[in-house]
């Protein structure tokens, strides 16, 4: 089914013609051409998740083979399918829709899989997800909370993910939700990150910390986000930032926006989330120009922390016309819908320029 060749082979071959170009250029006299300066290196590998456009087949495939020749690394994010779960539906089955696509992207080149298993709410983190209070169901049950680590050993186990999140944006439930739940998470957390180190040696176990609320600017309460790292038994720290929100231009995000990070943790820092719209939105505006210009501040404070990874959800403009959400999801999740480095045609933006610029940048890990 997969044509396209792997980055393996890719790699392989390009090797193969540049020892077959040296050879010909030792074996005459001409002067060699100057060489061109090189690019410095990077520490972090770089890529993004398969978010399509459109909720189509079609869109999804397409989208693959973009983020699999954007980066080194592929992105997966979700919760547990809880409806389904809730209902009986087997959790080794239902493990093999995430699966399927991480085989594929696997068939296509990606280098590594980042998978992080969301317990709370993507549109508002101080909850858990929809379906389970929907259900009037939560994570401090025993019964939940032995499914929602059963779909974590699945996810282990089937996909054998490089980095595993097991939170994402947690700190935002920590300073400013249920503390109950909060302790309940964290419990969990530190739980199954023991577990699955035994299972899988090398994995990377990691929650993300939301860097703007961290900052306070997000809900400016002086609430101490930083002191909750030490929460966790984690092997790498995620950030997440979406300053667009709260800044009106990327040359205001301060220097040591994510260096402030690292005077509290000697973890590796991660960048697993985040972006600056290209349009307008009702949180926060934005311009094709300043998307661009947030790609090379974001790179700065990346190479100020010797980051180890970047990767984001949202490569592609989201057409939320299809996604058949309820109106007030919808309106929340329009303020990302222009972050993707295309637009919903798959035509480039300027930002695109920019992040083929720095993955040209030799990585040195």
């Amino acid at each position: 089914m997969v044509s396209t060749t792997s980055n393996a082979l890719r790699q392989t071959g390009t090797l193969a013609l540049s020892l077959l170009l040296a050879s010909a250029c030792s074996s005459t006299t001409d002067p060699q051409e100057p060489s061109l300066p090189q690019a410095e290196p990077r520490t972090f590998a770089m890529g993004w998740s398969v978010t399509p456009p459109r909720l189509t087949t079609e869109s999804v495939l397409a989208t693959a083979q973009l983020v699999v020749d954007l980066g080194e690394v592929t992105l997966m994010q979700s919760a547990p399918p809880w409806t389904k779960i809730l209902a009986g539906e087997p959790i080794d089955e239902l493990v093999e829709e995430p699966a399927g696509l991480a085989d594929y992207v696997r068939a296509l080149g990606t280098q590594q899989i980042v998978f992080l298993v969301d317990p709370l709410d993507g549109l508002d983190r101080r909850r858990e997800p929809l379906e389970l209070v929907e259900a009037g169901r939560s994570i401090q049950e025993p019964e939940i909370r032995a499914l929602h680590e059963a779909w974590v050993r699945a996810v282990v186990r089937r996909i054998g993910p490089e980095y595993l999140g097991l939170a994402s944006e947690i700190n935002t439930l920590g300073a400013h939700g249920d503390p109950v739940l909060y302790a309940a998470l964290v419990d969990m957390i530190n739980d199954l990150a023991a577990e699955v180190r035994a299972a899988q040696p090398g994995i990377q176990v990691f929650v993300s910390f939301q860097v703007d609320d961290a900052w306070n600017l997000l809900i400016p309460d002086g609430a101490d986000h930083f002191s909750l790292i030490d929460d966790f038994d984690i092997d790498a720290l995620g950030l997440s930032s979406y300053p667009v929100f709260v800044f009106d231009e990327p040359a205001r995000i301060p220097d040591d926006y994510f260096s402030r990070f690292r005077a509290h943790t000697d973890l590796p820092l991660i960048l697993v989330e985040g972006g600056w719209s290209s349009g307008t939105t009702a949180w926060g505006s934005g311009s094709p120009a300043e998307q661009a210009a947030f790609f090379r501040r974001f790179e700065q404070l990346m190479d100020s922390v010797d980051g180890d990874l970047w990767v984001f959800l949202i490569p592609v403009d989201l057409s939320l016309d299809g996604w058949g959400l309820p109106p007030d999801r919808e309106s929340t999740l329009s303020n990302f819908a222009t972050m993707g480095i295309f637009d919903e045609e798959l035509r480039p933006k300027p930002a695109h320029e920019e992040w083929v610029r720095i993955l040209g940048r030799p990585l040195v890990r």
